[in-house]
């Protein structure tokens, strides 16, 4: 069986396959709306001055604030246009590094025990995996929804983070993996 980059032998069997928990997704969406709420203020406030010079100058509102600049062609109005322009970008720019991204992360990583090895998989773009055989596997301790599982030969356990039902995996692990 293959499951992309990762191949299963004949009698190998897949126990458990986890991916992170949607908890862990609330403070990049918070932090998204707060970005939101933010940027489109200013937006919003750059339209209203806009607007309202329209107003002053032509004695009529624009049905698009900022096509201002262009009937006007001043200075500051252009600039206005430039800093309305900027502003969107920025939110796009930074809606994606602080939400975007996470979402794509947590979508694509994730965690699977076979009866024979642990097989870790990045969610990062150029995705890793990492396989641990379940026989190099000394402990795992789970404290909230992270797991510790410590390997033979390590100095420092392998620690994978925002596991949905952390204890009972921890429990699955320590099932298949040998007494010292």
């Amino acid at each position: 069986m293959a499951f992309g980059k990762i191949t299963f032998e004949p009698g190998e069997r897949i126990l458990a396959e986890l991916c992170p928990n949607r908890r862990s997704l609330v403070f990049p969406v918070f932090e998204l709306l707060l970005i939101t709420g933010v940027t489109w203020a200013l937006i919003g406030l750059i339209d209203h001055f806009l607007d309202a010079e329209a107003l002053r100058l032509l004695g009529y509102s624009l049905r698009v604030p900022s096509q201002l600049a262009q009937q006007v062609g001043e200075p500051l109005y252009v600039a206005a246009q430039w800093g309305r322009r900027a502003l969107v970008v920025l939110w796009l720019f930074l809606a994606w590094r602080r939400c975007g991204s996470q979402m794509v992360f947590r979508a694509r990583s994730r965690m699977m025990l076979t009866n024979e090895r642990l097989i870790t998989a990045t969610g990062h773009w150029r995705s890793q995996t990492a396989q641990v055989p379940l026989e190099y596997i000394v402990d795992a301790r789970a404290k909230g929804s992270t797991v510790s599982v410590f390997v033979m030969g390590t100095r420092n356990p392998i620690v994978l983070r925002d596991v949905p039902y952390a204890k009972r995996f921890v429990r699955l692990i320590r099932s298949y993996t040998r007494a010292l």
